[in-house]
């Protein structure tokens, strides 16, 4: 809302009463604030009408801009903000999710891709810092209301951080890691009560050992804290605050919408200011909001005009994410927070893999070049030979053949790392080597395919291919080893695979049968963690395709035994920890071999959604498993 106060706008500051509007003739240094920080970032009361302003700037078609707007224009702004303010003071408040369109405003006409969409600084005509240019001019704007305070789940109405609830358990006060954290709950850029303190200290509690899903051992967990405790602590950490208490309420099933709404108002007021627009906390802030979005779109039960504004809001927050992180000089000008920019990275690459689309923000050294792990790692690739004897044997690329070999080093260290939790470099540098890595295969990927129409022999390259998208697979799965079930985050990787592979007759591949073996495997994984209850007849398709050719490749028409299945594994890049369960659970399911032990859990997708969800936002399954299930399983044990 606009940080002005008219007599129609009263102001209710944390526990303080009512403030008297100041005099009309007042001038008005901050026009687009959304909230009024003069009363430690309290927002209005929550029965008058709070303005969608995300929705609202998908109007604007400026570019991102964080110069000030001229005298002239901001005046001109205000009266105009004003107008439609002073117009909504009559409306109802009503319980409304964010996202939530109007039909008037014809959503359904939106269709503009995120490589479209601007970020547009609080200084330019538009309500927000979110904006999106659309060939088609159509707006996706949410209607005027408000929100459901995040208290109101206790019964009450008032501001979410200006209630106490006498109910609520006191949050203990931990001295583990957050000594300095529970001290300075006075001094933060935003007022908490008991409510928001709780959730806070689940937000520093749930994040912190999930920050890194390589990290088993959570030998990051101090560092990370550290990072989440400073950008809580910073001067400008308003919006960050606010986005972790998002973040938290929806992790306890309560309304987070009035704190989401916060979160982007703050960021919006900061990138108003040249020396805090880039700043690690605003850009933690968009990360989380981007996040927490993607989380929404990830729910098959988001539908209709709600989807449609939320995808908007979700692209709009991708964007600006892009733009700043290109205006602070890319993620190699993060380096002295590696939090988040390994946070930042990863997320990057994961989107990248799930929707086969260029990554957003890449890692590069100061020469241009991405770093080689084997340049880190006291090994060699003359350790791994017998790995790569497979891939010599078929003629591999070159080039994928040098990224194999890197891959076969790192995986080394990382099954080492995973069984006695000692690696050459720590937890922060294995996930960033992790999304490298990624990014070589999807990159070498995505080359072949552009040159795909001057290669000669089509099924030479279908090997390649193949070889490339089952090792995509393999290392999003052992780099997270703690999913069991990756949903439709990995549906784009596991059909090329199976189209690629449909290229190769199995005659191409009778130099290696225990790497085509491990191929299909690897294939076979993906389809089976497609959700359960909505495989479409392709994906069933897929999976009859893996089960048929995989039999195929053992070679006998009797059930072969799971341990020497495993030996020809073990001769392809393998990690015993993450696979050799899972493979045999997988095996025993295809009819590969038999059941060796008693309680065989289906690997199938067990875990959040049981439809399919669009790939673009499948990677929201994998936010909302890791960040979102903990309050879930808490609950499950307590009863």
């Amino acid at each position: 809302m606009l940080a002005q106060q008219t007599k129609a706008f009263d102001a209710v500051g944390g526990d303080s009463g009512p403030v008297s509007p100041p005099e009309t003739k007042e001038k008005h240094h901050t026009t687009f604030m959304f909230i009024d920080s003069s009363n430690g970032g309290i927002n209005a009361k929550p029965d008058k009408v709070v303005r969608s302003f995300v929705m609202k700037s998908a109007r604007n078609k400026k570019p991102w801009s964080t110069r000030p707007k001229s005298p002239k224009t901001e005046s001109s702004v205000t009266a105009k903000s004003r107008r439609q303010s002073s117009s909504r003071t009559s409306s109802k408040i009503g319980e409304l999710q964010i996202s939530t369109c109007s039909s008037r405003l014809e959503c359904d006409t939106f269709t503009a891709q995120w490589e479209n969409w601007t970020l547009t600084s609080p200084s330019s005509t538009s309500d927000s810092v979110f904006s999106s240019n659309s060939s088609n001019g159509a707006v996706c704007e949410s209607p005027a209301s408000t929100y459901t305070s995040p208290s109101a789940e206790y019964g009450y109405a008032d501001d979410a951080c200006g209630v106490s609830n006498p109910t609520r358990p006191v949050l203990p006060r931990h001295t583990s890691f957050t000594i300095d954290f529970t001290r300075s709950f006075d001094s933060l850029a935003v007022r908490l009560d008991a409510n928001a303190e709780y959730l806070l200290h689940q937000f520093v509690e749930d994040i912190t050992p999930r920050l890194l899903p390589i990290d088993l051992h959570r030998s990051s967990e101090a560092a990370a804290a550290s990072w989440v405790t400073t950008s809580i602590q910073s001067p400008i950490g308003a919006p960050f605050i606010y986005a972790a208490l998002t973040s938290a309420a929806r992790a306890a099933k309560l309304n987070p919408e009035g704190y989401k709404w916060r979160a982007v108002s703050e960021v919006n007021r900061l990138l108003a200011d040249p020396g805090k627009n880039t700043d690690d906390t605003t850009i933690a802030t968009v990360l989380i909001l981007l996040a927490l979005e993607e989380a929404d779109l990830a729910d098959p039960r988001r539908k209709g005009d709600e989807r449609r504004c939320s995808v908007s809001v979700n692209d709009a927050h991708l964007s600006g994410l892009s733009t700043m992180i290109g205006q602070r000089g890319g993620l190699a000008a993060l380096e002295s927070n590696r939090c988040l920019q390994v946070c930042i990275f990863m997320h990057s690459i994961a989107q990248a893999i799930t929707t086969f689309k260029p990554p957003y923000a890449l890692l590069f050294r100061a020469n241009g070049e991405i770093e080689d792990y084997a340049t880190v790692s006291f090994q060699t690739p003359h350790t791994q030979s017998h790995i790569l004897r497979a891939h010599h044997n078929l003629g591999i690329d070159a080039k994928l053949l040098t990224i194999i070999s890197t891959i076969s080093v790192f995986i080394s260290d990382l099954s080492s790392w995973y069984d006695t939790g000692t690696s050459v470099v720590g937890s922060l540098d294995l996930q960033k080597h992790a999304s490298l890595l990624m990014y070589r295969l999807f990159d070498w990927y995505d080359q072949n395919q552009r040159d795909a129409s001057r290669q000669h022999t089509v099924s030479h390259g279908a090997v390649n291919e193949s070889i490339c998208l089952a090792l995509l697979l393999f290392m999003v799965m052992v780099t997270e080893p703690n999913t069991h079930s990756f949903g439709s985050r990995l549906s784009k990787a596991t059909a090329k695979l199976h189209a690629s592979l449909q290229q190769a007759p199995m005659h191409h591949w009778a130099n290696a049968p225990d790497l085509i073996f491990w191929t299909l495997t690897m294939g076979a994984l993906g389809a089976k963690s497609l959700p359960k209850n909505s495989r479409s007849p392709t994906q069933k398709t897929m999976l009859a395709f893996f089960t048929q050719y995989c039999r195929h490749a053992i070679g006998s028409p009797d059930m072969a035994s799971a341990e020497l299945l495993l030996e020809r594994m073990k001769t392809c890049l393998w990690v015993p920890y993450i696979f050799d369960d899972r493979v045999k659970r997988l095996w025993v399911s295809m009819g590969l071999c038999r059941a060796e032990v008693v309680d065989l859990e289906d690997v199938s997708s067990s875990e959040g959604e049981r439809e399919q969800v669009d790939d673009k936002y499948a990677l929201g399954q994998s936010t909302t498993m890791r960040f979102f299930g903990a309050e879930k399983t808490r609950k499950r044990k307590r009863a």
